[in-house]
């Protein structure tokens, strides 16, 4: 019986090593099914629905910000497979100076927009007594940089 328990227990530690990833995977959409069950009769305050949107929000902006790249570097490698080597060179050193220029007139635009606009200017409200008081909290401050 001892010998049959542990050949068992080294199965599923093998399915669990092999599988581990579907497993969490499956494992955490079975949880957040259950919080939503479970927390959508309680009332919420807008801070703790935020709260419980960051790991969401976070994972979607990273699928987001992964796909984009992998996609747009397909379709160069595949266009420049069928191109021959002068001008795959040619390509890549006008699509260089493309860049950088482009890059340069966007910072330019984006200093004198700032100087002009002021943005987060807005963001404080003046109290009675004349102080300042920002409008967010320090939790929310805290999001918005691991954003």
């Amino acid at each position: 019986m001892a010998v049959a328990l542990g050949e068992v227990w080294g199965r599923v530690k093998n399915v669990c090593k092999q599988n581990g990833l579907l497993i969490l995977s499956v494992l955490a959409v079975v949880i957040g099914c259950l919080l939503g069950f479970f927390l959508r009769g309680k009332r919420l305050s807008e801070q703790e629905v935020k709260y419980f949107q960051f790991p969401g929000e976070l994972l979607m902006r990273m699928l987001k910000m992964l796909i984009l790249p992998l996609v747009v570097s397909r379709i160069i490698f595949a266009g420049l497979a069928a191109l021959d080597a002068k001008c795959s060179s040619r390509l890549g050193i006008m699509t260089i100076s493309y860049y950088l220029w482009t890059t340069f007139v966007a910072v330019v635009v984006g200093i004198l927009m700032v100087y002009i606009i002021h943005p987060g200017g807005a963001a404080q409200k003046e109290d009675s007594d004349g102080s300042m008081k920002p409008m967010t909290s320090s939790a929310d401050a805290l999001l918005d940089l691991i954003r």
